[in-house]
């Protein structure tokens, strides 16, 4: 039986009513050289630990794709094996959607980054460049300067005066640090997404002060020839008073009333869980730094990393999405008018996390690791005619790595281990991916003797006999590492200016149907 579908069905699919995953198996660094608009990617290499995560509904229609290679068919097998009813292979893979007139996008989040440059577009959210801000600081004007991001991009690097405050923060927080309607406000990300969405919801929500997105964010500062702070922990933690959490809560509620989107209680929820023609969602958006508390079939991802990245957290187009934070609505709702824009259904929920807990969720995500034989180091040194192969992060391998070691990706297995002999040591540092390794080698061998090492490596510099530490240059055999403009992390201001202009290009590059796709109102394809 045939189990393919060509490009212009999937494509038409995604502006139907129904809901549909649309799977890149290859590895990230050959899904950020060039994908179709809406796929989102689960790497061949993660694929059974991931994809019920992003999946939760096993009856939801979905089309795998690769390089026209096989590797789609290897993630149609275990994604049947996993009880998916409705899959398909997109036919020739990238080949196939290029012969049908249709464009591949470079880069990572390319929805979520296009639909930030789509309300930049819409509502001319207003923005400050570097050097204007800078010339705000220097006459020491009455601005607070916040910082869309989560604590730990924040930590790294952040514009001088500046507090972390995450945007689906802002509009709950900013009463307690501003006090007079003529302080400016100023949004900043590292690029552009944040910076915007998070002006733009203060804005939506009616505050009198002037808000402003910093223009590009700190990539924008640094192009600006400004300096950054490094290792900064200032962070807005105080919650508003009681009467202003009232206000705050009847406008979010005007807010979400407006745009049909229902606050729902526990019975609801519980209903909507068991709807099984659907793919549902469930999100704690609050921003905790506490370690997370895990309870399956809910994640908690602060809203703002939610709407600027909603791919790595949602694998299905058209889902429904419910949203929780601690019963102020204000974050949760939020969030969830930036996402119903996006084409999500989206509900809040009006309780707090305890009530939540006590939900029968039906917990898809049972990846199992297999039993495998570990070995110490001096095993390995004993070890005469056996090859060794290292499965970590090209990355890492690339910086140190045991010896006549070879770097193995799962989706290359078969042309790496073609002439195999009966012995083999895997060096892994993540237990399920040595799992998946291991379970399709004895497939493909069954007669193997596998043996795994744990990278420790507190043990391997104790032994300088056994570590190879000479730097591999990344290159283009290493697919699982992203190389998009990769370099704007480390300051390289040429990456820096590409990054700013993929994102600021992506109108241009979208069709019709990408711009349309999104609820955002009165843009066309021509207007852009």
């Amino acid at each position: 039986m045939d189990n393919t579908v060509d490009a212009k069905t999937v494509k038409s699919w995604i502006s139907d009513d129904n809901e549909i995953a649309f799977i890149d198996v290859r590895e990230i660094g050959q899904h950020t050289k060039g994908h179709p608009f809406f796929s989102i990617s689960i790497p061949f290499s993660t694929f059974e630990i991931n994809i019920e995560t992003l999946l939760p509904n096993k009856n939801v229609r979905v089309v795998l794709f690769d390089d026209n290679n096989g590797i789609s068919e290897l993630a149609y097998k275990q994604a049947k094996a996993l009880g998916y009813s409705k899959i398909l292979i997109l036919k020739e893979g990238v080949k196939g959607w290029l012969g049908a007139k249709f464009k591949l996008f470079d880069g990572i989040n390319v929805p979520s980054k296009s639909f930030g440059e789509l309300v930049e577009h819409k509502y001319r959210t207003p923005s400050i460049t570097p050097k204007e801000l800078f010339q705000k600081q220097k006459k020491k004007e009455d601005i607070i300067i916040l910082d869309g991001r989560p604590f730990e991009e924040y930590n790294k690097m952040s514009i001088p005066e500046s507090i972390c405050c995450p945007n689906a923060e802002i509009p709950y927080k900013i009463s307690s640090i501003i006090k007079n309607s003529k302080t400016d406000i100023i949004i900043n990300c590292a690029g552009r997404t944040r910076s915007i969405i998070g002006a733009q919801t203060l804005i939506n929500f009616g505050i009198k002060n002037k808000v402003y997105a910093l223009e590009n964010g700190t990539q924008g500062w640094v192009l600006s020839n400004l300096k950054l702070d490094n290792n900064k922990t200032n962070f807005l933690d105080i919650p508003p008073k009681e009467n202003e959490k009232e206000k705050l809560k009847s406008e979010i509620s005007n807010l979400l009333d407006k745009n049909y989107i229902k606050v729902i209680d526990l019975p609801k929820v519980q209903d909507l869980i068991k709807d099984e023609t659907r793919s549902t969602y469930i999100f704690n958006v609050k921003t905790d730094l506490s370690p997370e508390k895990f309870v399956p079939g809910i994640r908690n991802v602060p809203g703002g990393q939610l709407v600027q990245a909603t791919d790595n957290y949602v694998g299905v187009l058209k889902s429904r999405i419910i949203l929780f934070d601690e019963g102020d609505l204000v974050r949760a709702g939020t969030t969830a008018l930036w996402l119903k824009k996006m084409n999500f259904e989206c509900y809040v929920f009006r309780g707090i996390e305890k009530e939540i807990n006590t939900l029968n969720i039906k917990d898809y995500a049972k990846f199992k690791n297999i039993s495998v034989t570990h070995i110490s180091l001096n095993d390995i040194k004993a070890s005469v005619t056996t090859i060794i192969f290292d499965i970590r992060k090209s990355i890492d391998y690339c910086k140190s790595r045991l010896k006549n070691s070879i770097w193995l990706n799962r989706s290359a297995l078969k042309q790496n281990t073609s002439n195999l002999i009966k012995n083999i040591i895997i060096v892994f540092d993540d237990i399920g991916k040595v799992s998946l390794i291991v379970k399709d080698l004895k497939e493909i061998y069954p007669e193997i003797q596998i043996k795994v090492y744990h990278w420790n490596k507190e043990e391997i510099f104790k032994y300088p006999e056994c570590l190879d530490q000479n730097i591999i240059e990344l290159d283009k055999k290493f697919i699982d590492f992203n190389f998009h403009t990769y370099m704007r992390h480390k300051g390289n201001k040429d990456h820096a200016r590409q990054y700013l202009k993929w994102e600021i290009d992506l109108l241009d590059k979208m069709d019709k149907q990408e711009i349309n796709f999104f609820k955002i109102g009165n843009i066309n394809a021509e207007s852009c």
